[in-house]
């Protein structure tokens, strides 16, 4: 039987030609189109790692140091004045999008192109395989779960008895998925991540808790990205809720009953208390925190350690504890700007008030004195 490796999908000898490369990415092609490229690299990659690579060139970076690189083709936004003859261009309206396009090509997911099933890992007799499936070792999987084709469970996975992940997923080393949870297709889980877990649901009975059983799952959409130690709590009743297309940082905090939008990112250490809702299209920066029970639209950008204690029901840029509208920020830490300026002055004019009542004193004192 193949080892655990030896079954996934190997792109180590992948290559393209920049045909094919401006072709993928729908770029338009200064070179010679039958030039092959065998990876991605950083432009500043030394000789020997940049040879047959390409790398992407944003908008900030000068041209001239561009034709510096010894990276041999380059995606760009523009071509420089001089010097295109010494190096292959793909043209593209955003490089960083189109290096994307091409770096996936050669550093694909992992897939299972064949069954394997390590030795040491747990099966139960009633869990559903649909083959092929690559199963590393210490993986454990309850009775009733199901597992789609072409998806790899690296070492130490454990998933809950009922769960259902989808096709072509990827679980890295010791995540834990609780049963009742639904994971779509395409979907990649990195290490020490833990899915529908109890949420924290407490009832008060004098001055002891009652725990309240967290029965609803967790739902999680298609071409989804859990990150490193990220919690996701299952709902209570009905299901926490994650669209499709989500990006979820590591050490990211989703409480139970949450609902997060389809494309919405949410960079690392977010904390979502329970029962909040964010929309479609939103972007949360990193330590941002959102109390439980509110809604956010659409198309909603919030700053890093923004505190987020209503509702946001516009698209826009949010900064700040509480948060607000960045215009509203601004015109604030302008009105702080001027208020200090405003208390020199006052302060200018105590001192020169006491001056003026001192002489004046001294005047009257002399006057009567006379």
């Amino acid at each position: 039987m193949p080892d655990f490796f030896s079954t996934l999908l190997d792109s180590s000898l992948m290559e393209m030609t920049l045909r094919e490369v401006a072709e993928l990415v729908g770029g338009e092609l200064v070179g010679d189109a039958d030039d092959r490229i065998r990876g991605v690299c950083a432009l500043d990659a030394d000789e020997d790692t940049a040879a047959g690579c390409i790398a992407f060139v944003v908008a900030s970076i000068p041209a001239t140091l561009a034709l510096m690189t010894h990276v041999p083709a380059l995606l760009v936004g523009r071509l420089p004045h001089d010097g295109v003859e010494d190096k292959a261009w793909v043209v593209v309206k955003d490089p960083y999008l189109a290096y994307a396009k091409v770096a996936q090509v050669f550093h694909p997911l992992p897939v299972a192109t064949e069954p394997h099933r390590d030795a040491t890992a747990i099966i139960h007799p009633e869990a559903r395989i649909e083959e092929p499936v690559s199963i590393g070792p210490h993986v454990v999987l309850e009775a009733g779960c199901r597992i789609g084709s072409g998806s790899v469970l690296m070492h130490g996975v454990h998933v809950g008895a009922g769960s259902r992940i989808g096709r072509n997923v990827v679980l890295h080393p010791r995540v834990t998925i609780y049963g009742g949870c639904r994971i779509g297709d395409r979907v990649r889980v990195h290490s020490g991540a833990v899915l529908g877990s109890d949420g924290f649901g407490n009832a008060k009975e004098g001055e002891r808790y009652v725990r309240i059983p967290q029965i609803g799952g967790l739902v999680i959409g298609d071409d989804c990205e859990i990150g490193a130690n990220t919690t996701i709590d299952g709902g209570t009743l009905s299901p926490t809720r994650i669209g499709k297309g989500v990006r979820i940082d590591n050490l990211v905090m989703v409480a139970h009953n949450c609902v997060v939008g389809d494309h919405t990112a949410l960079a690392a250490q977010v904390g979502l208390a329970g029962s909040t809702h964010v929309g479609a299209r939103c972007m949360l920066g990193g330590q941002v925190g959102v109390a439980g029970h509110l809604r956010i639209a659409d198309d909603v950008v919030i700053g890093a350690q923004a505190g987020v204690i209503g509702n946001i029901t516009e698209p826009g840029l949010y900064w700040g504890t509480p948060a607000r509208r960045k215009t509203e920020v601004l015109r604030g830490q302008a009105e702080t700007a001027r208020m200090s300026e405003v208390r020199r002055r006052l302060v200018h004019l105590e001192r020169r008030l006491a001056e003026v009542v001192s002489e004046l004193d001294t005047a009257a004192g002399n006057a009567s004195g006379g």
